[in-house]
């Protein structure tokens, strides 16, 4: 019986496949335009074979090159440079992907052209399978997901960080005594003390000093988000109908892999919601996101009876754009020192010559600090958190320089490649150099991909800047960060990779992280303990 129906589904499977790609067949393009260059599809399933299973930006910069763009006549014109590659076009499983590659096309479609490109294609895997719906960055656009980025923006936008800036502070000093008690730890004092910023400003929670809960379920829901976030990754986002073959398919143990993570990322948002909603009812809860936003509710007549559900939706988008964006660029950054110790030493010798040495830094110094900004800038920029952003939708059938983008098209930006432009960016790009900020003309990379693109920008941004500069201002005032030594004493340059998929981050790697004097020691040991 088992191996019957499974036939049966299987061929109704393909059945399927084989409707879908008909419907989708190149026969919609309108007459006188032509989908974007790419490489040829394969009947039936695409051009799956060309999706890269890791570094995808990388080959998909390599794809901008070889298939780059012509004029719409097919002929080249000599006195024009070489096609740059600004837009290129994959077809998978009869799913139409659109790659942009250039400043200029992205601008036209997220920003001019945003009514039609703020939208987001179906995430099966992510929302469906794995319960990630409550996130807005994967919502569709429309009421619901202006509903919850109103909520955010409430209390993220530019005058209203200014209220988390104490809890920064505390937490960043709370930091540097971690790190000149345990500096061989530095990625896991790092996690904490992100962790420990956002559960305060989101929900009024004060996380446990070590092997918090909160922020294990955390990691481990982000490690999934990380994994199935990637467009093509997993077929059902391709196929979505594949959705409702039961686990012990063969073929479908994605099913039993969401089951598994699914239980960590509805985790994330429901635990500490109704560990406020118990706190508020006690008379105990501490002013955050969660609880005024709650308390603005209750007071509210004829509230919509799903207004608690975009709390506590958005609270835990909070939670976890403030778990990875801070811990990923700053264990990037000092990747970076290890790397490239002149960088290190310009920024130290900015903050000697403006805290003398005689105090720790504060928000305040931030206008006189202009390299040491450029240095978390530049974190940003040297590689993204997310190299290829997050995937936007075409609500309609659309036309770019005489390039067919058919509606339902999953649109994509390589902020990689656009982060590594020296048209934008300066010589040398796969350098870290903060100084290149310290010229004119130069973007800035919150606003060239970092923080994605259009309506859809990361609202939390702000914050996470303001995070960002006191960290690294903080710890290089500090510190020394140098390469690791072996056992004879010689420096030993770190070991690592850069991870592939939704997210990308250095690996574990090892370094040395010591005061940088007797006065700096005695600075960090000065910092109250209760802190």
């Amino acid at each position: 019986m088992v191996n019957l129906s499974t036939k049966l589904l299987l061929l109704s499977a393909a059945t399927l496949v084989v409707y879908r790609l008909l419907s989708k067949s190149k026969s919609r393009v309108p007459k006188g335009l032509r989908l974007p260059p790419g490489p040829s599809p394969k009947p039936i399933i695409g051009n799956a074979l060309d999706m890269p299973k890791y570094f995808e930006w990388e080959t998909y910069a390599k794809y901008a090159k070889q298939y780059g763009n012509h004029n719409i006549s097919g002929k080249e014109t000599p006195f024009l440079p070489p096609p740059t590659g600004e837009i290129f076009y994959l077809d998978v499983f009869g799913t139409p992907l659109v790659f942009l590659n250039s400043r200029r096309i992205v601008h036209e479609l997220f920003e001019r052209r945003s009514s039609n490109y703020s939208d987001r294609t179906t995430f099966p895997m992510m929302v469906d399978l794995m319960g990630f719906g409550w996130s807005m960055a994967f919502q569709g656009y429309g009421d619901w997901w202006r509903r919850h980025r109103r909520a955010m923006h409430d209390k993220f936008h530019p005058r209203a960080v200014e209220a988390y800036k104490p809890i920064q502070i505390k937490h960043t000093r709370d930091l540097l005594r971690r790190l000149h008690k345990a500096p061989e730890d530095f990625i896991k004092h790092i996690r904490h003390t992100a962790g420990a910023i956002i559960m305060e400003v989101g929900y009024g929670i004060h996380i446990k000093s070590e092997n918090d809960p909160y922020i294990h379920t955390a990691e481990e829901a982000l490690k999934a988000m990380g994994e199935a976030g990637v467009p093509g990754r997993f077929t059902v986002d391709m196929l979505p109908w594949m959705k409702y073959i039961p686990e012990w398919v063969p073929g479908a143990s994605f099913k039993k892999q969401a089951r598994i993570w699914r239980k960590y990322i509805l985790d994330m948002a429901d635990l500490p919601f109704e560990h406020v909603k118990m706190q508020m009812a006690n008379g105990t809860a501490q002013p955050s996101f969660t609880s005024t936003h709650l308390e603005r509710l209750a007071a509210t007549k004829d509230a919509p009876a799903d207004a608690e559900q975009v709390i506590k939706d958005t609270a835990a988008v909070i939670f976890a754009g403030g778990s990875d964006t801070t811990v990923t660029t700053l264990t990037t950054f000092v990747l970076a020192m290890v790397l490239f110790p002149d960088a290190q030493k310009k920024v130290q010798e900015e903050l000697d010559a403006v805290l003398g040495g005689v105090r720790l830094p504060e928000f305040e110094d931030m206008a006189a600090l202009p390299y040491t900004i450029a240095a978390y800038k530049e974190s940003m920029r040297w590689h993204p958190l997310l190299p290829m952003s997050i995937a936007h939708a075409a609500t309609q059938d659309d036309v770019i320089d005489g390039y067919f983008i058919p509606k339902g098209a999953i649109v994509s930006g390589n902020s990689w490649l656009l982060l590594h432009e020296e048209a934008d960016f300066g010589p040398d790009t796969d350098k870290f150099d903060p100084g290149r900020f310290m010229e004119p003309g130069r973007r800035d990379p919150g606003q060239t991909g970092a923080f994605g693109y259009g309506r859809r920008v990361c609202p939390g941004r702000y914050m996470a800047e303001n995070s960002l500069f006191i960290a690294v201002a903080s710890i290089l005032q500090n510190f020394d960060i140098t390469p690791a030594r072996d056992s004879s004493g010689k420096e030993v340059m770190p070991e690592y990779e850069w991870t592939s998929g939704f997210f990308s981050s250095p690996t574990d790697y090892q370094c040395t992280i010591k005061p940088r004097s007797k006065a700096a020691e005695e600075r960090i040991l000065s910092i109250p303990a209760e802190v």
